[in-house]
């Protein structure tokens, strides 16, 4: 009898938890779940960046396909065209024979205005390109009015264009450039010289 209790109260014994489990997680366990969460955000941080660089790429893409397409609508319907940007607002001007007028001819050449994300910045002048544009050494905005003062002070007080894409081909020089503000690269440039078509390039350059 004396065994069977023995061994009853042995087995309850083995039942019990052993007191060195009951200190929670470990040191290495709480540091293997910090380097996991960690890794987590770095990931989704990474995934955000270049979902923002794509978007970027996109809009890019689009300022010089527009652009390009806005220079061959010039061309084909013999008109003048050009365009104006102010803080973050694109947009389209065409010159009706007495004044510029915001272009609304096709849906394409509505008005963009950028976000927050972006930076879009708009260079006329010092361009090593410049000194070799005939409309750079031509005071277009006289060739543009009637010729008398009075005309010219009127379409001096109007929205007129930074950058103009004649019927000719031709193209004023400029400079754009689209970046997101939170990154200084990259940059995307789309550049005018002489004549149409402008041409879109990136720095720093895909390896």
């Amino acid at each position: 009898m004396h065994t069977a209790v023995n061994l009853q109260s042995g087995a309850r014994q083995a039942h019990l938890p052993k007191s060195g489990r009951q200190a929670g997680f470990s040191l290495i366990e709480i540091l293997m779940v910090l380097v996991i969460i960690g890794f987590s955000v770095n990931l989704v941080t990474y995934t955000l960046s270049d979902d923002m660089e794509e978007e970027l790429e996109r809009e890019a893409l689009r300022l010089h396909s527009v652009i390009n397409m806005a220079s061959e609508f010039a061309i084909l319907n013999q008109i003048e065209l050009g365009f104006h940007l102010d803080k973050k607002k694109l947009e389209f001007l065409v010159f009706d024979g007495e004044k510029w007028t915001t272009f609304e001819a096709e849906e394409l050449y509505q008005a963009v205005e950028y976000s927050d994300e972006y930076k879009i910045v708009l260079t006329t002048e010092d361009l090593a390109w410049a000194q070799d544009n005939m409309l750079e050494q031509a005071n277009w905005r006289e060739l543009m009015s009637s010729g008398d003062e009075e005309s010219l002070l009127e379409l001096k007080k109007l929205k007129i264009p930074q950058v103009l894409l004649l019927s000719s081909g031709e193209v004023s020089a400029f400079q754009l450039s689209l970046e997101l503000e939170e990154d200084s690269e990259p940059v995307y440039f789309v550049e005018g010289e002489f004549m149409a078509p402008v041409n879109l390039r990136k720095e720093p350059e895909d390896s």
